[in-house]
């Protein structure tokens, strides 16, 4: 069997999405323990909903990062599906230059927010507050260099994969694949 090497440059490209996916685990089972504590052992873990939310927010902010990897940010494309080829390319470079304003815009509230906090603390666990909120004008600047690369690519793509984004699950890539292992079967079983 053929070994594959670790892609690192696909691991760090994609790093906001596997911590949103274990951040994500981490609150089911965060949460399942508290309801079968709750239920079956008659006890509730009341530092669980607090952790729970502190994660929760940090798991749509991570989300919001990875969607900007692939193209997967809100927008409207009914207007770019009917406009010549380089006023399309101008539409998407603008929206992500809005994005980018957008998002520098709001690092600064952010920052100021983090600031009035103080060393104000969560009520059951401790957690400093500023900790939970520190992550969020991070996020917002890692988003913004993707969307610089996002703005790098645009300008050099060709009409055919202007603005394309990757499917989440690309169905005819998985059953042409499957097609190739049962051909190679097929062919190893004669």
């Amino acid at each position: 069997m053929e070994q594959k090497n670790f892609d690192w440059k696909k691991f760090i490209i994609n790093i906001d999405q596997y911590i949103s996916a274990v951040l994500f685990i981490a609150i089911m089972v965060l949460l399942f323990i508290q309801v079968i504590s709750r239920y079956v052992l008659g006890y509730s873990f009341t530092w669980a909903e607090e952790l729970s939310i502190i994660l929760f927010v940090w798991m749509t902010y991570m989300g919001v990062s990875s969607a900007v990897t692939y193209r997967k940010n809100l927008r409207i494309d009914a207007l770019l599906d009917v406009v010549p080829f380089k006023v399309k390319k101008a539409m998407l470079i603008i929206s992500d230059v809005i994005f980018i304003i957008f998002n520098i815009y709001l690092i600064f509230p952010f920052v100021e927010l983090i600031g009035s906090i103080g060393n104000s603390k969560t009520p059951l666990l401790g957690i400093p507050k500023a900790l939970s909120y520190w992550l969020i004008p991070v996020v917002l600047v890692i988003a913004s260099l993707k969307l610089l690369g996002d703005i790098y690519k645009l300008a050099h793509e060709d009409e055919k994969r202007l603005g394309a984004s990757k499917p989440s699950i690309d169905l005819e890539a998985m059953e042409a694949e499957w097609a190739a292992k049962k051909a190679e079967k097929e062919k190893e079983a004669k």
